[in-house]
C-alpha cells in the first residue's frame, strides 16, 4: 500500500480551532480533487502516539492546525505538546507545515534532530479579526492551505515560495478594494510576510 502523501493533523476544541479546523476540510478536499492521497487525524485522533503511528506510514508532507504554546510548542487535541524533546519523531524526507502560532520557533531549535526537509511555519501569533467578512475566512482558508496542497502535490518548493508571496497579495489587494476591514488586511499581510521556510 503506497503512503499517503500528505497527512494533516487538526484539532477542534475553541474559538481558534473550529477556524484552522475548516482550513484542514478544505485542504483534505483541495487534495482529494487533485487525487493526492491523504491521511487525516481529526479531534479525536489528534493526538501524540496516533501521530507518532501515522509518521511511520511515511507521509511526504505533514500539515497541523492547532495551536501552539507560548513556546511554539504544536498542541494536540488534548492540548500537550506531540513531542517532548527526549521523544522526537523522526521526519526524514518530510515536509512540514504548521499553522501553530510561533511553531516555527520550536521546530528551528529541533530541526536538526527531526530530520525534516522542509520546516514552514510562522514566528509570531497570528492575528485574525473578531467579525471577519465570509469573503476574508474563504480567503484565510486559500492563504493556508496553499502551501501543504502544493508540497503534498510534488510541486517546486522555489516556486511555492514565490507564488504564495503573489496569491496573498494578490488576495490582499482583492480584499482593499472591497473596502475590508485593517485587520483582515494585517491578517493577510502577516500570513504572507512572517511565514518562515526553513
Amino acid at each position: 500500500m503506497r503512503p499517503p502523501a500528505l497527512l494533516v493533523f487538526a484539532t477542534r476544541y475553541d474559538a481558534v480551532t473550529r477556524r484552522t479546523y475548516a482550513i484542514a476540510e478544505r485542504l483534505l478536499a483541495d487534495v482529494e480533487g487533485l487525487g493526492v492521497g491523504s491521511l487525516a487525524l481529526c479531534e479525536a485522533s489528534a493526538t501524540a502516539s496516533e501521530l507518532g503511528a501515522a509518521i511511520a506510514k511515511g507521509p511526504a508532507v505533514i500539515a497541523f492546525y492547532c495551536h501552539g504554546d507560548t513556546q511554539g510548542r504544536i498542541l494536540s487535541q488534548d492540548r500537550e505538546p506531540c513531542w517532548s524533546s527526549g521523544n522526537m519523531p523522526d521526519l526524514s524526507g518530510i515536509a512540514v507545515f504548521a499553522h501553530a502560532c510561533r511553531a516555527i520557533c520550536w521546530l528551528r531549535v529541533q530541526a536538526g534532530e527531526l530530520k525534516a526537509r522542509l520546516l514552514v511555519g510562522y514566528q509570531r501569533d497570528l492575528i485574525t479579526p473578531a467579525n471577519g467578512s465570509r469573503r476574508f475566512w474563504e480567503v484565510y482558508e486559500a492563504v493556508h492551505c496553499f502551501v501543504p496542497r502544493h508540497l503534498a502535490a510534488g510541486d517546486d518548493e522555489a516556486w511555492i515560495r514565490r507564488e504564495f508571496y503573489e496569491v496573498c497579495t494578490r488576495y490582499e489587494h482583492e480584499l482593499n478594494g472591497h473596502q475590508a476591514g485593517l485587520v483582515e488586511l494585517i491578517a493577510v499581510q502577516q500570513s504572507r510576510d512572517d511565514i518562515a521556510f526553513v
